[in-house]
């Protein structure tokens, strides 16, 4: 059995800030993940820093005002004090980024920001970023574990003593030890399109072993995703001459309008455009439209989450409705409840909390891990054999195909987006679906369908669990 001061749950921006940090504090840090790699997500926007201001008040005000009534006024003041620093940081590292004239980061004027605010590298802003934590996780030498599915947490009196993973190279479900976990892995968008862009897998994982999350049923919408896909254009779009418009051609604010619309580019200038190449053509394959004659319809689609564990100001992951914290779980990034975004995201807000939920759930977890001791396997052990069995139920003769469990579920979950069906149809049918799924191949070695039937119950666990 491995043995680890700090695990590591995800591959996205704030899993690898969160392995950097934990590293750095002297925890021999590991981080283990299902995809062969590091996930690069499609860029919503880039990362908002009030870099041209002289305080990150306004920047404050302007998340508060796109909150509701379970925004956290003080995550909110903690994480937009931090942009300029991790801004920063990302330049030391040699993150490729827009620039002004004067050679100072390029901000972009978006809706929902008083002033221009948006830094990144235009629509590679998202690529850039992972390559650069990416080579820092390198650089540091901390270990992976790849193509591994974590399936439970093994906490005892509420205390962490490590988790279960699927390996997929040879199919076998393996323990790991560790005195903290950050669980930062994916969002759970997939629940309404593909549950390969997004499971919640640690989240799930967290419900499980009995930590009840939080703003699940808070879902944003992304208002710019081409129609009849999954691919969002960047809000950086309209600060560089794109524009938002009505089908009937009149300019409107994405952040307050509700229906399909139309995002043109054809005016963009050449000195912007260069920064918008990718998704220029990533339009022109999948739709046929050319963005210099065409415009592109667009509508609200979710393309990330915020709901998920509940967390402190530390990073700690709270239960008993904040009075105490599960001893040495820590949470960041889509895994994380904050408070600082619920039902709507401030245009760069997004990538802005994952670096700094990371961070800090780094530092802290690294810390801690140091100062205590590890608490035996006789729990991690006990929990493998009931992976073994929830392995073995997958191969059951009767049941669901994967793309028949994926379906009914989504279409449940669409269907509770737009008000017509009720939440209590929602869990009967994420219950069902959870345990209906199976494979109908009976390899264990890399088998795709055990992955999108681990995708379907993980799924099936966050939808069951929208009424908490």
């Amino acid at each position: 059995m491995e043995s680890w001061d700090v695990l590591v749950i995800g591959t996205g921006p704030s899993a690898l800030r969160a392995a950097i940090e934990s590293s750095d504090s002297g925890a021999n840090t590991v981080i283990i993940h299902q995809s062969p790699g590091p996930i690069i997500s499609p860029s919503t926007a880039g990362l908002a820093a009030s870099l041209g201001e002289t305080t990150p008040e306004a920047h404050i005000k302007d998340t508060i005002a796109l909150g509701d009534e379970s925004t956290n006024e003080q995550a909110v003041r903690r994480t937009c004090s931090s942009s300029v620093e991790i801004l920063s940081e990302l330049e030391r590292w040699g993150m490729i980024l827009r620039r002004d004239k004067g050679g100072l980061p390029h901000l972009s004027s978006v809706p929902g920001h008083a002033a221009p605010r948006l830094s990144g590298a235009g629509d590679a802003t998202s690529r850039y970023l992972t390559q650069i934590l990416d080579e820092q996780v390198l650089k540091r030498s901390i270990q992976r574990r790849q193509n591994h599915i974590p399936l439970s947490l093994v906490m005892d009196n509420s205390q962490i003593r490590g988790i279960v993973a699927l390996d997929l190279l040879d199919g076998k479900v393996k323990p790991y030890q560790c005195k903290a976990i950050i669980l930062a892995d994916e969002g759970y968008q997939g629940l309404w399109s593909n549950p390969s862009i997004g499971s919640g897998n640690a989240i799930a994982m967290a419900i499980r072993a009995g930590i009840n999350p939080q703003n699940l049923h808070k879902v944003p919408l992304h208002p710019m995703v081409i129609r009849g896909t999954n691919i969002p254009i960047p809000f950086e779009i309209l600060g560089a001459g794109g524009r938002y418009r009505s089908e009937s051609g009149e300019d409107i604010d994405p952040l307050n309008h509700g229906g399909d619309a139309v995002v043109d580019m054809r005016f963009i200038d050449d000195q912007h455009s260069l920064w918008f190449d990718s998704i220029r053509k990533t339009i022109l394959d999948s739709t046929g439209l050319d963005v210099s004659i065409d415009v592109i319809p667009v509508t609200h689609q979710v393309m990330e989450t915020t709901g998920g564990i509940p967390v402190d100001e530390k990073g700690r992951v709270t239960i008993e409705s904040g009075k105490m914290w599960a001893t040495g779980v820590y949470a960041a990034g889509p895994s994380a409840s904050t408070g600082f975004h619920t039902s709507s995201i401030l245009p760069g807000n997004t990538m802005l909390e994952n670096l700094y939920t990371g961070s800090l759930a780094g530092k802290e977890a690294g810390k801690w891990s140091l100062n205590c001791e590890f608490g035996g396997s006789k729990n991690i052990l006990q929990s493998l054999d009931s992976a073994n069995r929830r392995i073995e139920d997958l191969y059951k003769e009767s049941g669901d195909s994967v793309g028949a469990a994926e379906t009914k579920l989504t279409a449940q979950a669409k269907s509770f987006l737009t008000g017509s069906a009720t939440i209590e149809s929602l869990i009967e049918i994420a219950e069902k679906t959870a345990k209906a799924v199976r494979t109908t191949t009976n390899t264990r070695v890399m088998n795709q369908e055990i992955v999108g039937a681990l995708r379907v119950q993980d799924l099936g666990t966050i939808a069951a669990s929208f009424a908490m």
